[in-house]
């Protein structure tokens, strides 16, 4: 296991939490709705090539928002990951978004392109980027999430789990002492961010736009086991939009938890060959 180098940045409304280990081009993954910066047992394996950095979004676990009625919006955390990159490197970086860490890196894209090499995009749950029925049916099941949770607790996790098609089969090691904060980032994504992924609008004319007039590179990315659930059709729909190709990653959803080896050699060759 590579060295951690733990660190904080004062930021609007929030002191963000970040770990940084390896060296080489800087590889900044963020993480998906109840994640932090311990959610990507890929990073280890990736330290040798890239410089990895990981952290707790605002709001999650060690980045306490200083106003807890802070209004949950997605730019905010674009600007956030924007600020963090400044701090760390001058140069265009790799960046790794998984679920709503992929929405978020996409809006990133979208308002600071000369921050980006490349954006790998896992599965960004977006229902507007369906049409019709598909639509429809994605904003029901985050619906049903929120409506669910409130009356079932955590319990509503596991059905939109089964939905979405999520297994994982390898789980990072967690303490015990962090089980009530990791209640509270469920809470957090449930409460505030999914309503916000419901209704986001992705600028699809100005990201075509920037892919054919800046350097950054985008790779629209799909767990192969997500075949047949919405995770996959998000990615379809998205590849369809910009005019790319899905490129295929080992697992489902949290394939970057569950084949953590196979998945970050698969990222390594999609980075390092575009």
């Amino acid at each position: 296991m590579k060295k951690i180098e733990k660190g904080t940045l004062k930021i609007p409304g929030c002191t963000l939490y970040y770990e940084k280990r390896g060296s080489g081009p800087l590889l900044l993954l963020i993480h998906g709705g109840n994640g932090d910066a311990d959610s990507f047992p890929i990073a280890d394996e990736l330290a040798d090539r890239y410089t990895v950095v990981t952290y707790d979004r605002r709001g999650h676990r060690r980045s306490k928002l200083l106003d807890e009625n802070e209004v949950y919006q997605i730019r905010t955390h674009s600007k956030d990951a924007s600020l963090l990159l400044d701090h760390l490197t001058k140069q265009p970086a790799y960046v790794f978004g998984c679920s709503s860490g992929a929405v978020i890196a996409l809006d990133l894209a979208t308002h600071h392109p000369q921050q980006i090499k490349t954006l790998i995009a896992h599965e960004p749950p977006l229902p507007e980027l369906l049409s019709g029925v598909e639509r429809t049916h994605a904003a029901e099941t985050l619906d049903a999430l929120h409506k669910k949770f409130q009356t079932d607790g955590v319990a509503a996790m596991a059905d939109f789990a089964n939905k979405m098609g999520i297994t994982v089969v390898h789980k990072p090691h967690r303490s015990v002492d962090i089980t009530e904060q990791k209640l509270k980032d469920i809470d957090f994504f449930i409460l505030q961010e999914v309503p916000a992924l419901k209704d986001f609008l992705l600028d699809i004319p100005k990201l075509k736009t920037l892919l054919n007039h800046t350097s950054m590179q985008i790779i629209t990315a799909a767990g192969v086991e997500s075949k047949g659930f919405l995770p996959y059709r998000y990615t379809e729909a998205l590849a369809a939009h910009l005019q790319l190709k899905v490129t295929e990653f080992p697992g489902n959803h949290v394939g970057c938890v569950a084949h953590p080896q196979e998945f970050a050699k698969k990222l390594d060759f999609v980075m390092q060959n575009r």
